[in-house]
């Protein structure tokens, strides 16, 4: 009996779903599903729901491109937060993890990535126009380049704070520093290791 006689349709079909998600391989989708499927039916059947709901409401916010169930972002739409600062993060998990130690006053811009040759992403794939446009209208202070401590990142910060630094070299551009182990992720990251990189930026 040949292989694809055996596996099951559904399963095959949800798999290669999964893996046109990006970073996720066969292997992940695999694990996923098969995590998934012990769970009992109705708690398999509210995940569902959940992703639905997720996948049919969640939209990037039109100002900084974080992940919201609005127009603009719940960051965005505080008054009390201060225009002066931006902090640039690759994605809105980075942003997420900076907001959970509570110290960040300032509002956010998502990149939607990280400039990578080698997979076709290029700057103008970024959300960088966009950023250089909010810096014209606003009167930023300061722009906290705090993208990922790796090799696309450092690729993606220098190019950003070169831009900056030519265009608008009345504003202080800062990268967060080296607390964080070179090759690691924001999202992933320990709050302490965080907080330090932020407060030490240069």
């Amino acid at each position: 009996m040949a292989f694809e006689d055996v596996f099951p349709e559904a399963l095959r079909e949800a798999v290669e779903r999964i893996t046109k998600i990006p970073t996720y391989g066969e292997r992940g989708a695999n694990r996923l599903i098969y995590n998934l499927l012990k769970l009992p039916l109705e708690e398999r059947r509210e995940v569902a729901r959940k992703l639905l709901s997720a996948v049919e409401l969640l939209k990037p916010c039109k100002e900084c491109y974080l992940i919201t169930d609005g127009e603009l972002c719940r960051v965005c739409s505080d008054k009390k937060r201060s225009r002066r600062f931006i902090c640039v993060v690759e994605e809105s998990q980075d942003a997420y993890a900076i907001e959970k130690l509570e110290r960040y006053s300032g509002v956010y811009h998502v990149l939607g990535g990280r400039i990578a040759p080698l997979e076709g992403i290029s700057p103008q794939d970024l959300t960088i126009d966009s950023l250089l446009a909010r810096i014209q209208e606003n009167k930023v202070k300061e722009v906290i380049v705090a993208t990922n401590p790796n090799v696309e990142g450092e690729a993606t910060a220098n190019y950003i704070i070169k831009l900056l630094n030519g265009r608008f070299p009345q504003i202080k551009t800062t990268r967060i520093s080296y607390g964080l182990q070179f090759g690691s992720l924001i999202e992933v990251s320990d709050e302490l290791s965080l907080e330090k990189s932020i407060e030490n930026r240069k």
